[in-house]
């Protein structure tokens, strides 16, 4: 799908978000511009909830064939308690998937600046993110990082809920 724009219509918003939340399928977000290559250089941006894991497991098939897989955690950012971005690099190993771990602060930011601002640093091509561990609607009214992706990603983002 495209990205959502200030032109947004309600049908795409609609069609955005039944895909996410009622296909049991990750959505592929397409960035504004077509890329030349795409799932080369991977940021999974870790913040340890179920919808991460899950976005995760799914890219997989995606990640095996990369030729760089960066796992993120934002200190400071939204994160909720499950499994350390050292275990999940254990559990990419497992699955013959070479991951480096990073770090980055919020510097004055938010979650998904430091995420977006993390992929354009490491020329990534693909973001593996999961899909609102916060309520859609405290993100509609609130923000969060994956309104922020959503509006702001100019990579293709792999998402899941």
């Amino acid at each position: 799908m495209s990205r959502p724009g200030a032109n947004e219509t309600f049908a795409h918003s609609r069609a955005l978000y039944s895909g996410l939340f009622e296909s049991g399928q990750p959505i592929l977000l397409a960035p504004p511009a077509p890329p030349l290559q795409i799932a080369s250089n991977v940021l999974i941006a870790w913040n340890r909830s179920t919808e991460q894991a899950r976005a995760t497991a799914l890219a997989v098939p995606l990640l095996q064939k990369a030729n760089r897989v960066t796992v993120l955690t934002v200190i400071g950012g939204t994160e909720v308690p499950g499994p350390s971005a050292e275990r999940v690099i254990h559990y990419l190993r497992r699955n013959g998937i070479t991951a480096e771990p990073m770090r980055v602060g919020l510097d004055g930011g938010n979650t998904g600046q430091a995420i977006l601002a993390a992929a354009q640093s490491l020329g990534c091509d693909l973001l593996v993110k999961g899909a609102y561990t916060q309520s859609r609607l405290r993100q509609m009214i609130f923000g969060g990082a994956t309104r922020h992706v959503l509006e702001n990603a100019d990579i293709a983002v792999l998402l899941a809920t």
